[in-house]
């Protein structure tokens, strides 16, 4: 095999390699986000319409008790897919809303990772929290939203 050849296979080996990592990465941050409640609350399910009423306007639940909305960093990847996919916002008006929300009557609590989003759910029990999907485990019941669980075709918070 003379040397260009070998150079040629070489470089497409590492095309390969760099295209398969590029694709894991990309597989890795495709996450969808799961809105959770401790397993003894009574919701389970909630239509986009009434997702976003609950971050523009409501803030209790249907038996009077006020609802706290867990969120982790609003920088994170699963913050934008929130904003742009819910409130069809960018970053930075999200967070310019949440800002604004806390100054009112709405109540949202911004925690740096999943880990800590539910660990504040179990002491607020009557929140919801939005975490990865990943972070979802046997204490917490996961909504649907429009009928779709995260993982599911079309549901509405999968990221890309």
């Amino acid at each position: 095999m003379n040397m260009s050849r070998k150079l040629a296979t070489l470089l497409t080996k590492f095309f390969l390699a760099g295209l398969a990592l590029f694709a894991c990465r990309e597989l890795a941050a495709a996450r969808d986000v799961a809105i959770v409640t401790l397993k003894e609350s009574r919701a389970a399910s909630a239509s986009s319409a009434d997702l976003t009423k609950i971050f523009k306007t409501t803030h209790k639940w249907p038996d009077g008790r006020d609802l706290i909305v867990v969120l982790t960093d609003l920088s994170s990847p699963e913050m934008r897919i929130v904003a742009q996919k819910l409130l069809s916002l960018t970053s930075d008006e999200f967070r310019r809303s949440i800002e604004t929300a806390n100054k009112s009557r709405l109540v949202f609590i911004v925690v740096s990772n999943d880990d800590e989003a539910l660990k504040m759910l179990e002491a607020n029990p009557s929140a919801i929290a939005l975490v990865n999907v990943y972070a979802i485990n046997s204490s917490v019941d996961v909504w649907k939203v429009d009928g779709k669980l995260p993982l599911e075709p079309a549901y509405l918070l999968h990221g890309q």
